[in-house]
């Protein structure tokens, strides 16, 4: 490098040694970049903003199943969605927003169906060891939801509409307004739809039955208010955000329904109060959150009245300093306080659990990055064994973006309430679980011409879970949580993005696959692939502009998942097909809209992702959506 730049500068003077005249020349900063990643040596990806905006209206589930490599099991639109990161549990999947658990303390896990993408102006994914940044207990993986003020004098009023298949209706409206100290935002969506759809139902008997889907209606509402006030290098920030959400659960394809039986409200109340504080070299932060859920589900069949209410309040505080404009050194003090009110416990329960974390982030001579992270947590009583983290990534070449990493977890996770004091089946004396998590890969980006260029990772890790709790039939006639499962699960995850952007044309393509073996090793259990685990999944999308016309495309592949534990039973794999056309004309000054028509399951394809479940065939969506700025 340092040759090349010699040699160009002796070219250029050679010539200006025969010349009477001065040559003046600008003045020439030559700069080396640094290590690129958040956390080097782990993965962690954010859900490109062009592809978020497409999803605004609809699931989160739909957004992480069409658009990332993470499994999602769902009993359809509106009903229950869990995830799967790297071959671990719906629990082992942490969700946060702005850096707060929104997992349920009773579940120890989220329901995907009941959050909007819209809802958040950032979606972030961290990979395996990089999610013990955020917290403890994501073996898997971390995904945050992100609210942040865009300071400036310019107001917005964004409103969207759209209607479609199967009785689906859907609207939003977001309003941001403010100045460079204050800013607020107010967020509304709301959604419904019959779910209705036709579906072939394959173990009705001997014949094929062409059956409607009945009893799946769903109803949502979310609101979000956003307050910010920034003075000299302090930012002030206020949120609350109210979700409620009614539906009709349906039954699987082997009962026969008459009228509605199952039935479930969700309806839950966050609230977050932030300070952020920069002085010199020192960032502090303190903020706090009050979070409320309730939960009733009820089965006239099955004689179940289950009423639940969760009152959490999370603390966090601490600060980061950066040594030598390379390092950065971060303490975090956080505290979580749960009350729960159940039918299902025996008695009410209040638990506290506190952590002490220590990380630090270096980026050293432009070629070398660090993390190492140690956290110390208190659950309850219980002082646990420390967990740790460490990452390395180096730059194989200097001046290329060619990027080798590696990263050691040891990350633990905390029963979850039900775990410990559901009635009947809950074990107070469960151990928390914990994973060793190894991963390596190579990460490259690198532009051909001003218009193309490209990046490409791949990624191979291994975890290895211990203590996993299962539940599993007891010897009185229900389940029981105990601490029996040890399952190792190891992959390959790999991403390829090009993009090629002139004027008027703008092309963009992303691919990724993920090989998953995930393994029980129990002695009790024969080696086997874990249920709705897929071994191989991929997906890929197209998106085309020219002017204001555009074309998004998205094809998913999921592989073939078991249903048994000993691997007798399966689902079929299948590829689904989505597509989206729009145009986004310029109506009048600082007036736009985005007129689009979206195709779900292009090709009719006959699917489950829960057996017995059936997913919906061809559907159509059309939405209008309008931004006035002022």
């Amino acid at each position: 490098m340092k040759i090349n730049i010699l040699c160009a500068f002796i070219l250029v003077a050679l010539p200006l040694q025969s010349q009477q005249d001065t040559v003046k020349i600008s003045e020439i900063i030559i700069r080396s970049k640094q290590i690129p990643s958040d956390i080097p040596g782990f993965k962690r990806i954010e859900i490109d903003s062009a592809i978020q905006d497409k999803y605004r209206h609809l699931s989160f589930s739909e957004l992480l199943s069409e658009c990332t490599p993470v499994f999602i099991k769902s009993y359809g639109y509106g009903g229950a969605a869990t995830s799967s990161f790297r071959g671990a549990g719906a629990s082992h999947t942490r969700m946060t927003w702005n850096g707060i658990n929104i997992n349920s303390p009773m579940l120890g896990q989220s329901d995907f169906s009941l959050i909007t993408p819209g809802i958040s102006d950032n979606i972030t994914l961290s990979y395996g060891g990089a999610s013990i940044i955020d917290g403890p207990g994501g073996f898997g993986g971390t995904i945050n939801l992100e609210n942040k003020p865009v300071w400036s004098k310019t107001s917005g009023l964004y409103l969207n509409t759209g209607a479609g298949s199967f009785g689906r209706y859907a609207g939003s409206l977001k309003f941001r307004t403010g100045n460079e100290s204050f800013q607020t935002v107010t967020r509304l969506y709301m959604n419904s739809s019959e779910n209705n759809f036709p579906y072939i139902n394959e173990v009705a008997g001997n014949d094929h039955v062409r059956e409607t889907r009945k009893n799946s209606q769903l109803t949502q509402i979310s609101f979000l208010q956003e307050l910010y006030y920034r003075k000299a290098s302090g930012v002030l920030s206020a949120l609350i955000w109210y979700n409620s959400t009614s539906r009709n659960l349906p039954g699987s394809m082997l009962v026969v329904q008459s009228g509605p039986d199952e039935k479930q409200y969700d309806e839950s109340l966050r609230s977050f109060l932030g300070y952020d504080l920069k002085k010199g070299n020192m960032n502090f932060f303190l903020n706090g959150a009050w979070m409320a859920s309730r939960l009733d589900y009820t089965s006239l069949k099955a004689s179940i009245d289950s009423r639940n209410l969760a009152n959490t309040f999370t603390l966090n505080g601490g600060f980061e300093t950066m040594i030598k404009n390379h390092s950065k050194i971060k303490l975090t003090i956080s505290d979580e306080l749960s009350f729960i009110k159940s039918n299902n416990y025996n008695k009410n329960i209040s638990y506290n659990s506190s952590s002490l974390t220590l990380s630090a982030r270096s980026k050293i001579n432009n070629r070398v990055g660090t993390t190492f992270l140690i956290r110390e947590i208190i659950d309850g009583q219980i002082l646990l064994i420390p967990d740790f983290s460490t990452g390395f990534e180096y730059r194989l070449f200097a001046g290329e973006e060619h990027f080798f990493k590696t990263g050691l977890t040891r990350n633990s996770r905390i029963p979850s309430l039900n775990d410990r004091y559901w009635y009947p089946g809950g074990n107070s004396n469960l151990k928390n679980e914990y994973a060793w998590q190894y991963e390596a890969g190579f990460k490259t980006s690198r532009s051909f011409t001003n218009s193309l260029s490209a990046d490409a990772e791949i990624t191979f890790y291994t975890n290895l879970i211990r203590d996993m709790i299962q539940w599993k039939p007891g010897e009185f006639a229900y389940w029981t949580a105990e601490n029996i499962g040890k399952v190792n699960s190891s992959g390959i995850e790999s991403i390829v993005s090009v993009k090629y952007e002139t004027d008027p044309l703008n092309i963009r393509l992303n691919a990724g696959y993920s090989y998953t073996k995930s393994v029980s090793r129990n002695q009790a259990d024969e080696p086997g692939q874990l249920m709705y685990i897929p071994e191989n999944q991929a997906n890929s999308s197209i998106h085309i502009s020219y002017g204001d016309l555009y074309l998004f495309w998205i094809t998913d592949f999921t592989g073939k998942r078991y249903i048994t534990a000993d691997n007798t039973g399966y689902l079929p794999d299948y590829f689904l097909n989505n597509i989206i056309i729009g145009l986004k004309p310029d109506l009048w000054k600082k007036i736009s809209a985005d007129i689009n028509f979206r195709t779900e399951n292009l090709f009719n394809k006959s699917y489950q992702t829960i057996a017995y479940h059936p997913q919906p065939g061809r559907a159509y969506f059309i939405s209008l959506s309008v931004r006035i700025l002022k």
